[in-house]
């Protein structure tokens, strides 16, 4: 596996210390991304602080990056940049991206999908809950995303493993850590037909804090969040409101009011979350336009234009290209766009205003998105 590209070296280091997307985006646009390693004078000229200039000096003294690429090599796994087309789009929505991401599996991490979230120590209702809608949207296609923890998490991840579905662990340690050892099993089932992800070096243990962080990456990949059961102060209530926050559609699992495991899940109603009430109204809420019009990415992506099998009506095969990129994976530039569907810049902007005229996708400052 080759796992290193002309951004992985830069990208890899400035993830380690935690420095801002910004500067990688900086280096990368206006330098070539190996002059990372002129030296401080040059970190800063990009905008790095004294800590992030101690932390970065001492890495590259000790060569970690390459180090840290074999161990890679070593576990089958790879490190992703934002200039990675299968970096999640959705992520740039985040406050603080993450620069890259540590990626073990075989799954396309950027698809469609739905968080799947909720408290350890959940009840057999809430459990069989999860399980059954992760089970129901995987079959339609729709990837499950998780955090791998004990109760809800695990449900979700296997409820989508049932249906043969594709499930991703998003771990607050490094990805070549189990955590919590019980899911060792769980976990090389979720590798055979997904993959698990961390923004984590190797080797990083689960310290707490690094939990909140995981979940924002949790927030930032997902269309929408699910929240099954949780107390008012449950790690689920911070997804969820993270979510809100970033204009993310939140669903909420109805529980007893007289059950503090469910205070939290009912409070969200409260917030604008709407009610999961049935597997099946969920679902058919969610899917709702999008599957009329559904293009299959893995076609569409070997096939040359006017070669597409499944056609949607009154547009181009340039469109088709174009608008199925876009439901795949909003907010994306036209430049994002051009890579992806190899159609020329040209042809995407002009299929972009007409997409545009016709309703069917929405621009949001100079990003794009399918409506439906």
């Amino acid at each position: 596996m080759n796992i290193i590209n002309e951004f992985s070296r830069a990208g890899i280091l400035l993830n380690a210390i935690k420095a801002p997307q910004a500067i990688f985006e900086k280096l990368c646009g206006n330098y070539d991304p190996d002059e990372i390693f002129r030296g401080k004078n040059f970190w800063k000229e990009l905008g790095l602080n004294e800590k992030h200039q101690e932390k970065l000096s001492k890495l590259i003294s000790e060569n970690w990056h390459e180090k840290e690429f074999l161990r890679l090599e070593k576990i089958d796994a790879r490190f992703i940049t934002s200039k990675d087309l299968d970096y999640p789009a959705k992520l740039k929505d985040l406050k603080k991206p993450p620069v890259g991401l540590y990626v073990r599996g075989q799954a396309n991490i950027s698809l469609p999908s739905i968080a799947v979230v909720g408290t350890r120590k959940c009840s057999d209702y809430a459990r069989i809950t999860a399980t059954n809608l992760a089970k129901a949207a995987a079959q339609k296609n729709i990837i499950i995303i998780s955090g791998g923890a004990r109760g809800i998490d695990t449900a979700a991840h296997r409820g989508a493993l049932e249906a043969d579905g594709v499930t991703i662990s998003v771990f607050g340690t490094g990805i070549d850590r189990v955590y919590p050892a019980e899911n060792r099993d769980l976990f090389s089932r979720i590798l055979e037909r997904g993959a698990v992800i961390s923004e984590f070096p190797l080797g990083t243990g689960g310290e707490s804090w690094h939990f909140p962080e995981r979940n924002r990456i949790i927030v930032g990949m997902a269309s929408r969040v699910v929240v099954v059961e949780s107390p008012e102060g449950g790690g689920a209530m911070l997804t969820a409101r993270a979510a809100l926050e970033m204009k993310r559609e939140v669903w909420s699992v109805p529980g007893r009011i007289s059950d503090d495991v469910c205070r939290g899940t009912n409070e969200l109603f409260n917030e604008g979350a709407k009610a999961t009430v049935s597997v099946q109204d969920f679902i058919e809420k969610i899917i709702g336009k999008t599957e009329q019009l559904n293009l299959n990415f893995e076609e569409y992506l070997e096939a040359k234009p006017g070669e597409l099998k499944n056609s949607a009506p009154n547009l181009s095969s340039e469109e088709k290209i174009v608008y199925s990129i876009l439901q795949r994976q909003g907010g994306r530039l036209p430049d994002d766009i051009q890579r992806e569907s190899k159609l020329d810049f040209a042809t995407v902007q002009e299929a972009l205003m007409n997409l545009e005229a016709n309703g069917l996708i929405m621009n949001s400052a100079g990003r794009y998105s399918a409506t439906a």
